[in-house]
């Protein structure tokens, strides 16, 4: 009897779990319009949450400290860091003006 327990007791601890990493997440994270990264555009491309995405391995980016101002990313090897703020303003602005009004 005591096995049957354990394996409900655990199986119950794993819903608890699966439950409590994905409440903090909305729902629809990775289906976030996304604009090309102003300067990067072949490369990568930029949420207006400041999530950036890879075009080259088709994933997001890890992201660093919780709310931190800046992005970073490498391009050909090298380090380059933007601040959050402009790169998506810059990024979603020019969308803006290139769409046709209508």
């Amino acid at each position: 009897m005591g096995h049957r327990d354990d394996r409900h007791k655990h199986a119950a601890q794993r819903k608890r779990d699966e439950r409590a990493t994905t409440l903090g997440l909305p729902k629809n994270k990775d289906r976030e319009p996304r604009m090309p990264l102003a300067g990067y555009e072949s490369l990568y491309e930029i949420t207006k949450s400041g999530r950036v995405f890879s075009l080259k391995t088709k994933k997001f980016l890890a992201e660093g400290y919780q709310r931190s101002p800046s992005i970073r990313f490498t391009v050909n090897g090298a380090v380059v860091s933007l601040s959050k703020d402009k790169a998506v303003a810059d990024s979603w602005s020019a969308e803006k003006t290139s769409s046709p009004m209508g």
